[in-house]
């Protein structure tokens, strides 16, 4: 399997009535060794771990973001558009980067360039899904768990 066909969010990974709107290069920072310290953690949380640069492509979609590292072993993860509380550009100096804050005040870090366009269309999103059937969608998650990632965040 190439590397396009790897990190592509095909009609078969998403859920009905799901459409992609973007799809963005991106590293994800993720902790070097998730769950250090604790288990059954959020394997997003750094804790005290390092973060790791994991190169990927991150797609926003009507439902989600979802991220698809460019290899494995490091996860598929998505999103879902109704726990995000805040996408924050958090950049400094030349390192160009954006927070995605859930709704429990834990977060992950993403680093590329162009954040401001990219921020807005994810913003938008997230309005325009506050008007979408989340108990139908939970329910579609819930039935088909694994298209979600490894983990996910939501609904």
């Amino acid at each position: 399997m190439d590397v396009f066909s790897a990190v592509a969010l095909t009609p078969d990974n998403r859920f009905p009535g799901e459409t992609l709107i973007r799809s963005v290069g991106a590293n994800a920072l993720l902790p070097r060794y998730p769950n250090i310290g604790s288990t059954g953690g959020k394997p997003w949380v750094m804790g005290s771990s390092a973060p790791e640069r994991v190169l990927g492509v991150l797609h926003l979609t009507n439902y989600r973001l979802v991220f698809k590292p460019t290899e494995r072993p490091t996860p598929v993860f998505s999103i879902f558009l109704p726990a995000i509380l805040d996408v924050r550009n958090t950049s400094w100096l030349l390192v160009r980067k954006f927070r995605v804050t859930m709704r429990d005040g834990t977060y992950i870090e993403f680093i590329r360039w162009g954040i401001r366009p990219f921020i807005e269309i994810v913003t938008k999103a997230r309005m325009q899904a506050e008007s979408l059937d989340w108990d139908t969608i939970a329910a579609d998650v819930a039935a088909e768990e694994s298209k979600a990632g490894d983990w996910h965040v939501g609904p």
